[in-house]
């Protein structure tokens, strides 16, 4: 609160400006600032995938698959992951982890034709939510490659 001026000189004559801050309009730019203030704290601690995930990957049916990717926020966000737009779960064949509040983990032990499809991860806290995508492509060898 309080009378605030700004002056201007040009060297050949000035400008004085004056406003008071108080009342409705210092109530008004109080209440903008809280805001602000909010905001910023709520995009710096919101849910991230920060990085990791590719785009594609594209793998030998057979193979192991096992991406990480570094997660994010605070308080510390929920992962879910998804397959077709479908909730997954961690089993013997996929397993899903999340360490350390900072590192999440896919894995396929032995990859198959029906591995093929988009993945997610759905990261969310108090603040937001972000996903990251991924499409897997399985693929069988052909014969005349595995005769070489």
């Amino acid at each position: 609160m309080g009378t605030y001026a700004i002056e201007f000189n040009d060297g050949k004559g000035g400008l004085r400006r004056t406003v008071e801050l108080s009342g409705q309009a210092y109530d008004d730019a109080f209440a903008e600032f809280q805001r602000l203030k909010a905001a910023a704290i709520a995009e710096r601690s919101r849910a991230r995938v920060a990085g990791g995930l590719p785009d594609v990957v594209t793998i030998q049916e057979g193979k192991a698959l096992n991406l990480t990717c570094n997660i994010s926020g605070d308080p510390v966000p929920v992962v879910t992951w998804l397959k077709n737009d479908k909730e997954i779960t961690s089993d013997e064949h996929c397993i899903l982890k999340f360490e350390s509040g900072k590192f999440a983990s896919f894995t396929i032990t032995g990859v198959n034709i029906s591995d093929s499809g988009k993945y997610s991860i759905l990261v969310k806290n108090k603040y937001g939510t972000e996903s990251g995508d991924f499409t897997v492509s399985v693929f069988i060898p052909d014969q005349a490659s595995k005769s070489k």
